[in-house]
């Protein structure tokens, strides 16, 4: 992950109602969006993205860490 991704430490999302999908992106923790694209893996838990944060996140200059 990039510094400047990694030095926001955002925290994890809310869990949602059940049946509920919607995104879970921890650099926008306001986004509801339930177009779903991707799931992340983000401090050991599966988060699912929407198409539109996803933009944002994979159109930065983003360094990826595999644990």
């Amino acid at each position: 992950m990039s510094q400047e991704m990694d030095e926001a430490e955002p925290e994890l999302p809310e869990p949602k109602r059940l049946g509920e999908e919607t995104c879970s992106n921890p650099w926008n923790g306001k986004c509801t969006n339930t177009d779903i694209a991707l799931y992340i893996m983000f401090k050991g838990i599966r988060l699912p993205i929407c198409r539109r944060c996803w933009e944002v996140i994979s159109s930065k200059d983003t360094e990826w860490v595999y644990d």
